[in-house]
Formats: structure tokens, C-alpha cells, sequence
């Protein structure tokens, strides 16, 4: 892979992506006035609603004899009601009420509460009352509300005032429509007033009986919600944010991987490029580089306007709403987010025919893609060991947590890794439609077609596929463990390490027919190497331990949570078990992917590179950050004895001893708590020097003998 013809690439396709004016107009501008014009737009619509509703009069047809006690209380209130009495009645259903014939109707047992057109926050959804038949009074009132000869009846039923002056239930009724606005906004003030007439009934009769005012109430519960106006408002926007920005993300997304794939193929330039000197993965990385730039500009844009907007309202209501740190990990958060979404949609419009057939194949793509990211809009969804593998659903759950507060470290770092990891893969997907110039050159797809192995199988392995065969491991990791969460330590380390890690490596050997020696480094060491690598395994974690966790120390969360695994619960297991499960297995297993597979495949990189990145996998695949830099330095150290020895046994028998010594430890404290951290600075130095003699005394691969 040559990084200056991607470069290349990459030039020429932004160059021509950005060249039209209104793409840029698009991408960039609207999200920057879009945003304060809707809300500005969307304040004063709501204030000049509120207003008009304010002014309205709900006309209140009143049926019935008597209530002239309710009457008088709602005569204050005739700038917001017009009472009209008997309006609009059947005459015979008047009489009956007048003659005092006509009963009311069962009380039911769960009314629903009024609606309040001005209480904050989301909606409830109603109660369901209990089904009752319709009688006259109701089939009557629905004609007159649905007429819109009223906005809601108000029925005051026989031997109301009786009933009051006895001190007895007075029985009346309401009847609305939820579906008219107005008739919902007559039955909101109207069962308030009524509300407040019954309380001062009550208050009159407790006076009179001599009762104290809590006779009544019996107990007075006071709910105070603790979230200050500005959390509250940063919890709608955790709610709302994220899918809002993942959705203009895809937008951008499936303009530039429209245009870069199907529209070369309609204006049959794509068999130009694939004539050029340059490789397949050369023109995937540079095309998706500019898919990625595009979406990524078109979701910081609307960070930068939905920002602006943010901090214009919140200085209009006083309230400090979001920090600008807070704004920048959103938009850090957007690049992995941004790196699925042009991985994905570069390898599903690769596979269209044309451009018609792209826009459909990308559409229902971004519909698949945004039902899962729609329901972190569940009050419920929250960030935890589940969420956070499940690709750009953990992206937007991590943006809503940073808006409510800190996130846990562990959480973070999962996050990451898994997004990192499907980014991968989407990209990995895309490089192989691209490698498929039948596909890619708008020919018949098949799938037997994209999936089928080449002809001309390399050797050994490519650095493709095992920076693909990588995220595969990180996710199977994940999910296999989660899914043994109920199990004991001893078996959830022995199914991921051969099920996942071991097993899957042997089987693509096999397949692929590698020969083994090469491929995974199966070479006689030199005694030499031998020696260096005991004395190296039985010092380098002291070393570590004094250096890297002396300068970064884990909090004591982490290091209680890694001495349980370390003695496999929660009292040390036998040493030969600890020996077994976290030396001999993780030696084994990690050594023949890490140092066997990865290494080989990336062989052609160069030693440092192939070393290093190797290295940094090996800790990201620990999932934890803080063991991320001790892994690191570790993984380098086994590479170089690996390269060096050429010898796979050399790195096995150091992490063998490595990670014995430290259960062996573990072991030898009888459950109580290490303090790993701080080891001697003399211990540290003498540990550092025995290192350093091991990786000196590490040589070359030990001669065959002579035939």
C-alpha cells in the first residue's frame, strides 16, 4: 500500500466532489442557518400559539337544574368560558333531567387526568377508562362537541344541590373531545376550575364539622425532582442529538458514495482508474477518505450550527446548557461514526449497477442502519457492557451519557475499540467488492462471486486479511464473553482464548493450505534466544509494573477486578489451574494469533511497522485502558524476540513465565490485595537491566544440521 497514491486519490476525488457550489451549499451552509432560523421560527410559531390560545373562550354548554353554587365560582372565569345553559338539547332529554328521571352513570374507576397545555416536559400517554355503554346524555353531548355547537357539556345531574347541602357527593359530568383542540383546551380549564371548587368545598365542610384542614388529605406528599433546569435540558438533547447527527451524517455519506462509485460507472470513467498502476486497496482507501472527509464536514457543520443555536437559546433563558469540551467529544465521537458510515455505503454502492440502483441500495441501507440508532430514544437505553459492542447504537448511547455526566473509563474504551473494530470490517468489506472488477465494472452481482477466494492464493498472509480477520477476533471476543457473563472465570478464559482465538486461526490455516513453519514462525530457536527469553519473562512484568503502572496507576476498582481473574474468583485457585488458565492457554492462543498470524501478515510492511502494529492490537485486545500501554510495550517486546529469533517457541516461552510469575504472586498472597504499583525502584532497575541482557542475548534462528 503506498500512502502517495492515496494521497493522489484522495485529492482528485475531493477535489471534484467539493468543486459544485451547491454541494457545498448543501454540506455546509444550510446546517449553519437551517438550525437558528427553524428554532427562532419554531419560538415564535409556539409563543404566538400560546397567545391566541390564551384568548380564546371555550363555549361550555351547560345541562341540568340547580349547581348555582358551581355557577358562581365559575363566573370569575367568564373571560375564558361562555356558559350557555340547556344549548343545544334534545328537548325530550331536557324534560328528563328537569323532572329529575334521568340518573347518572356509574362512576368509573380510573378517570383520566385532565391535560395541562402548559406543563414541560414530554407527554403522558392516557389512561384508558373502562368501556361503558352509551346512554342518551352521551350520544347527545358527542353530537353537539363533534357539531362544534360547543366545546364540551357540562352536565349537572338530578339532586345535585340536595346532595351539597347534606354534605353528600354531588355528581356532575364533562364531556369533550380530545381530537378538537378546543374542546381540549375546554375540558383542561374547565376541570381545573372544578378541581379548585371541589378543595373549597372541602375546606367549608372541615371548618364547619371542626375537622383540622389535613382531615381530608390525610397525607401530603411532596415529590421535589433534584435535576436542575440544566440537566434536564441536557438530557433531551442527549436524547434527541445523537441520531440527528448520525442521520445528517448518512445523508452526506450517500451523496458522496453515490457520485464516487455508481456515477463512474454511468459516466465510465471507473474502468480509467482501475487501468492506472495502482492497486485496488489504494483506490478504496483513497475513495473512501473522501467519502469519509464529505460526511464528516457535513456532521460538523451541524455541530457547529445546532452549537450556535444551543448557546444563543441558553443565554436567552440564562442557563448554561453544554460546555464547548463537551461539543468537541461530540464531534471527536463523529470520526469513528463517520469511518462506519463511509466504509459501509462505499461497499453497498459498489455493488450497485448504476446510480438509480445505488440511491436505492444506500436508502435501505440507512434505514437498517438507523432503526437501531433510533432506539436509544427509549428513556431506558442506556450505556452499558451489552450497548457498547453494537456498532453506532454505542456511539449514540456514549454521546447522551457525556451529556448528562462523566462516563466510565472501561465504557469509553469498549466503545471505541468495537466502533473501530465494525469500521473495519465495513472497510474491509469495501476493499473486497473492489477487488472484484466484474462487481465493481457494473457486471451481474452474486454473492458466490464476492465471497469466493482467489484463484491465486499468496503464500502466506496478506496484511488485508488479517487486519480484517483482527475485528472479527475483537468482536467474537466480546459478544463470547458476554454471553458466558453467567459462567465462572476458569471457562469464559478457555472458550474465548481456543474458541475464538486459537481455533478460528487453525481453521484459516487450513483452508488456505499456509505452510505452518512460515506462516506462524515454527523454527528451532538458538539457545541463546532461549536463555534471553527466560530471563526476560521472568523480569519484564517487574520492569512494567515499575515503570508504566508507577507513572499511570489503574484506580483500585481496576486493580481489585484484575487480581479476581488473576486467581480465577474470589479466593485463589490451585496453582496448577492458575498455571493452566492464565499462562500456559494465553501463551499459547495469543502467541499464535498475535505473533503467528499478524505478524506473517504483516511481514511485508517492514519490521517496525509490523512490530508495532501488532503491538498496539495486542494491547487494544485486552479492553481495558489502562492495561493498553503496559500491553503495548509488552507486545513490542515479543515481536522483536519473535522477528529477531524467528522463532514463534521464544514469545510463548516469555509469556508463559510472564503471566505464571504474576499468577504464581497472586497465588502466594492468599487473596489479599497486591500493591502492584509500588514495586522498589531498586527491584525496578534490576529488572530493567536482567530485561535488557535477555533481549540482547536474542539471535538468530538456530542453523539446521548438516545433512
Amino acid at each position: 500500500m503506498r500512502l502517495s497514491i492515496i494521497w493522489i486519490i484522495f485529492c482528485k476525488e475531493i477535489t471534484e466532489a467539493l468543486r459544485d457550489r451547491i454541494t457545498l451549499l448543501v454540506l455546509v451552509g444550510l446546517p449553519l442557518l437551517i438550525y437558528p432560523l427553524s428554532i427562532m421560527t419554531m419560538m415564535g410559531v409556539t409563543k404566538h400559539q400560546a397567545a391566541v390560545e390564551e384568548r380564546q373562550v371555550n363555549t361550555i354548554a351547560v345541562w341540568g337544574v340547580g349547581g348555582t353554587a358551581l355557577l358562581d365560582w365559575l363566573a370569575p372565569s367568564t373571560n375564558r368560558f361562555k356558559v350557555e345553559r340547556w344549548q343545544a338539547i334534545p328537548a325530550s332529554l331536557r324534560s328528563e333531567l328537569e323532572a329529575g328521571r334521568l340518573p347518572p352513570p356509574p362512576p368509573r374507576t380510573n378517570v383520566p387526568a385532565a391535560p395541562n397545555l402548559r406543563r414541560p416536559g414530554l407527554p403522558r400517554l392516557p389512561t384508558v377508562p373502562e368501556a361503558v355503554p352509551d346512554d342518551a346524555v352521551l350520544q347527545a353531548a358527542r353530537g353537539v362537541v363533534s357539531g362544534k355547537q360547543a366545546d364540551a357539556v357540562l352536565v349537572i345531574w338530578p339532586g345535585f344541590d340536595d346532595a351539597q347541602q347534606r354534605h353528600d357527593l354531588g355528581r356532575v359530568a364533562v364531556y369533550y373531545d380530545s381530537i378538537l383542540p378546543r374542546s381540549a383546551q375546554a375540558w383542561s380549564r374547565l376541570s381545573g376550575q372544578l378541581g379548585q371548587f371541589r378543595q373549597q368545598l372541602l375546606k367549608e365542610r372541615q371548618r364547619e364539622r371542626g375537622l383540622p384542614d389535613g382531615f381530608a388529605k390525610a397525607l401530603d406528599v411532596r415529590g421535589d425532582d433534584v435535576a436542575p433546569a440544566q440537566r434536564q435540558i441536557r438530557n433531551v438533547l442527549g436524547q434527541v442529538l445523537p441520531p440527528m447527527l448520525i442521520l445528517l451524517a448518512l445523508v452526506g455519506a450517500i451523496v458522496a458514495a453515490t457520485e464516487l462509485t455508481a456515477g463512474e460507472k454511468d459516466r465510465a470513467t471507473m474502468q480509467t482508474l482501475l487501468c492506472a498502476p495502482v492497486r485496488s486497496f489504494e483506490i478504496v482507501v483513497g475513495k473512501f477518505m473522501t467519502i469519509w472527509g464529505i460526511s464528516l464536514i457535513s456532521a460538523l457543520a451541524n455541530i457547529i450550527g445546532l452549537g450556535l443555536t444551543i448557546w444563543r437559546l441558553a443565554a436567552m433563558l440564562h442557563v448554561d446548557v453544554i460546555q464547548f469540551g463537551t461539543l468537541a467529544m461530540i464531534g471527536g465521537l463523529l470520526l469513528p461514526a463517520s469511518w462506519t458510515i463511509a466504509a459501509l455505503f462505499l461497499a453497498v454502492a459498489a455493488l450497485a449497477r448504476d446510480a438509480k440502483d445505488a440511491g436505492n441500495c444506500l436508502g435501505a441501507t440507512a434505514i437498517v442502519v438507523m432503526l437501531p440508532v433510533g432506539a436509544t430514544l427509549m428513556p431506558g437505553a442506556e450505556l452499558d457492557a451489552w450497548t457498547c459492542c453494537v456498532p453506532l447504537v454505542n456511539l449514540s448511547l456514549l454521546i447522551r451519557t457525556l451529556m448528562n455526566g462523566p462516563v466510565a473509563s472501561h465504557l469509553l474504551f469498549l466503545t471505541l475499540l468495537s466502533s473501530l473494530a465494525y469500521a473495519g470490517l465495513a472497510l474491509a468489506l469495501a476493499a473486497r467488492v473492489f477487488g472484484r472488477e466484474q462487481i465493481l465494472l457494473g457486471g451481474s452481482f452474486s454473492w458466490r462471486g464476492l465471497l469466493q477466494s482467489d484463484r491465486q492464493r499468496p503464500a502466506v498472509p496478506t496484511p488485508g486479511l488479517v487486519l480484517t480477520w483482527f475485528p472479527l477476533a475483537v468482536v467474537g471476543l466480546f459478544y463470547a464473553s458476554l454471553a458466558l457473563a453467567e459462567h465462572n472465570v476458569s471457562t469464559i478464559l478457555l472458550v474465548t482464548q481456543y474458541g475464538v482465538l486459537l481455533l478460528p486461526v487453525l481453521v484459516l490455516a487450513g483452508v488456505r493450505k499456509y505452510p505452518l513453519a512460515q506462516t506462524f514462525s515454527l523454527h528451532r530457536p538458538h539457545g541463546r534466544s532461549i536463555v534471553g527469553s527466560v530471563l526476560i519473562g521472568l523480569t519484564v512484568s517487574v520492569a512494567l509494573a515499575g515503570l508504566v503502572l508507577r507513572v499511570a496507576p489503574p484506580p483500585d476498582s481496576v486493580l481489585s477486578e484484575m487480581q479476581e481473574v488473576m486467581q480465577l474468583g474470589d479466593h485463589p485457585a490451585a496453582l496448577w489451574k492458575l498455571w493452566l488458565v492464565l499462562a500456559l492457554t494465553p501463551a499459547l492462543c495469543e502467541e499464535t494469533f498475535f505473533r503467528g498470524l499478524m505478524l506473517s501478515g504483516l511481514r511485508r510492511w517492514g519490521p517496525w511497522a509490523a512490530i508495532g502494529l501488532t503491538a498496539l492490537l495486542f494491547g487494544l485486545l485486552h479492553g481495558s485502558i489502562y492495561r493498553l500501554l503496559p500491553t503495548f510495550i509488552l507486545g513490542l517486546v515479543l515481536g522483536y524476540v519473535v522477528w529477531r529469533s524467528g522463532s514463534l517457541y521464544c514469545s510463548l516461552l516469555i509469556h508463559a513465565l510472564n503471566n505464571g510469575l504474576i499468577a504464581t504472586l497472586v497465588w502466594s498472597s492468599k487473596g489479599q490485595a497486591l500493591d502492584i504499583p509500588s514495586v522498589p525502584w531498586s527491584l525496578t532497575l534490576g529488572a530493567l537491566v536482567v530485561t535488557g541482557l535477555g533481549v540482547a542475548l536474542i539471535t538468530g534462528p538456530k542453523p539446521p544440521p548438516p545433512a
